[in-house]
């Protein structure tokens, strides 16, 4: 997925707001924790039982991109894979004017070497502990809690073993887990392909499917100048991929969701503050578009931007699109409901009502009133007013559901689960994968002009690669920006593919999550294999992954 940058304001706090059905015809939805997997509804509805062992594998052969992203470990010579819009930032600190790795590709076989990244930290989670029933004693006696997390962490924190342990609030406020981090920051690129393929098409695919992305990077990990071991923890390389139906798990780090939302506050984020923000990535991109009109230098110069602008344009106009679904806010009108029938508490009722009036009350005073800077230092403090009720409904929706939900998302490691599986947008019938054949089909239709270009390198292997080869593919599994890079795995902890992306209509995830047609996109590793082959002839990586060294 494109990593979409957070506008500096969010009224969700950490739970969510639906209980778990016990039928097994449930979603595949969830950005599990590890520790509190729906292992009844894997077990029946997938004949599925993931031991300890193997949730340990999958933990600890997931990393994360301090810079926004996830990835993972695929050899025992700490190789680890990537998506190319991750690791772009660390291409371009390395590139030069003379040496330009960003349009062109990297590979340290043809420059002799892997180079450094800078400013690039990779961390693994090696353990957590929770750390709940100390920390709401702290919280009872009216005690410092962010001291005591911040005591806590310290705790587990060893630089010279390079661990970093991190507070992480769960059910805003009624779990606390310290995350141990196992942290890199001698990381090298290995191998990115050219921009064009890994953004193939632009801003007009941006976001849809299907899609022809080879979105992929690697990079391997040191220690003390020498490649790490990670040969108890990696994750093998599957060519085959997934078939469609097939179970498969996206372990990733999920940046944020706003799902426990009150009806009440997702009805002011439809009315106002969505389509502020919407006006505001509109006129950013007009200016930016007229600056890059006024000479190629400037076009050149603006284009990531510009990108970066439509990208979060894009999103958000996603968002509100799914906020303007009448049935979609009535299932979230009616959780609320529920929640107050089962709490029976006077105050839970109340808490709702209290935040329903000073929603109403600050959209009538804001609509059309205030500039964006007014506006989100208005929300701010409308928030801070809501913050004692916010309080009462998360704490009557854990009394009521406790860990059988999933939390919001907080770039913390999640693992969700679903089936490769293709959907219905209106009355076309979208295809569960792409292959190597609609790339040169999609390419030959635009006359090979750009986005839709291909570089030479492509054009001359067009003879050598198998067109029958699938490129990207589509799962129910449910995720957000932050996920990009996140490994997708078979049963056996094995990849089959890459997320990158989300389809458009996963937009409004942020949100909730609608099993129908929200869809997660990935490079699958069959195009991943063949292009590293044929295209790149990176010889000495393919037999890396597939274990050939």
């Amino acid at each position: 997925m494109q990593f979409t940058p957070v506008i500096p304001f969010t009224l969700a706090l950490l739970a969510l707001g639906t209980s778990l059905p016990t039928s097994t015809s449930r979603p595949d939805e969830g950005m599990w924790l590890f520790n509190s997997l729906p292992l009844k509804v894997l077990k029946e509805k997938y004949d599925f039982e993931p031991t300890k062992e193997w949730l340990d594998h999958v933990r600890l052969g997931s990393v994360r991109f301090d810079t926004g992203g996830s990835g993972s470990f695929v050899s025992p010579n700490g190789l680890v894979m990537t998506n190319h819009h991750v690791a772009l930032s660390t291409i371009q600190k390395v590139s030069t004017p003379e040496k330009d790795w960003v349009e062109p590709g990297f590979s340290s076989r043809l420059f002799g070497s892997e180079v450094p990244g800078k400013d690039l930290v990779l961390r693994q989670l090696v353990d957590v502990k929770d750390v709940t029933e100390e920390v709401l004693k702290i919280k009872a006696e009216d005690g410092d809690v962010e001291a005591k997390l911040t005591e806590l962490a310290a705790m587990h924190s060893n630089k010279e073993e390079h661990l970093d342990a991190q507070p992480v609030p769960l059910y805003d406020g009624n779990q606390y887990h310290i995350y141990i981090y196992h942290v890199y920051d001698d990381v090298r690129l290995v191998f990115a392909p050219a921009k064009q393929v890994a953004f193939y098409g632009g801003d007009y695919d941006n976001f849809t499917y299907p899609r022809w992305c080879l979105d992929c990077a690697f990079f391997r990990v040191y220690e003390d100048d020498k490649p790490i071991d990670s040969s108890k923890w990696f994750f093998k390389f599957e060519p085959k991929g997934a078939k469609t139906d097939d179970l498969v798990f996206v372990s990733g780090h999920p940046g944020g969701t706003e799902r426990s939302l009150t009806y009440a506050e997702m009805v002011m984020h439809r009315d106002l503050w969505v389509p502020e923000v919407v006006k505001l990535l509109t006129n950013n991109c007009k200016i930016i578009k007229a600056r890059m009109e006024e000479s190629e230098e400037a076009a050149f110069r603006l284009r990531d931007q510009y990108f970066g602008q439509m990208n979060s344009l894009k999103a958000y106009t996603g968002h509100l699109n799914g906020l303007l679904d009448d049935e979609r806010m009535d299932i979230i009108k009616a959780r609320d409901a529920a929640l107050i029938e089962k709490s029976g508490k006077p105050e839970t009722k109340a808490a709702f009502d209290d935040i329903a009036a000073k929603m109403a009350k600050f959209s009538e005073e804001h609509l059309g009133k205030s500039d964006f800077r007014q506006l989100r230092g208005g929300m701010m403090k409308v928030a801070e007013t809501c913050a004692d009720s916010k309080t009462t409904i998360n704490d009557a929706r854990f009394e009521a559901y406790g860990a059988a939900n999933y939390p919001d998302a907080t770039f913390t490691l999640r693992l969700t689960y679903g089936t490769v599986k293709g959907y219905e947008a209106g009355t076309t019938k979208v295809p569960p994968k792409t292959t190597v054949y609609g790339l040169y089909e999609r390419n030959s239709a635009f006359d090979n002009e750009h986005p839709f270009d291909l570089p030479k390198q492509w054009l001359d292997a067009k003879g050598k690669l198998d067109w029958d080869t699938p490129y990207n593919f589509v799962c129910t599994c449910d995720i957000i920006g932050g996920n990009s890079g996140s490994p997708i795995l078979d049963r056996d902890a094995k990849v089959v593919g890459l997320v990158f992306d989300g389809n458009i209509e996963s937009l409004p995830g942020n949100y909730w999550f609608d099993e129908e047609v929200n869809r997660t996109v990935g490079v699958h590793t069959g195009i991943m294999v063949e292009a590293l082959s044929k295209v790149y002839e990176e010889t000495d990586l393919v037999n890396e992954l597939m274990g050939s060294q």
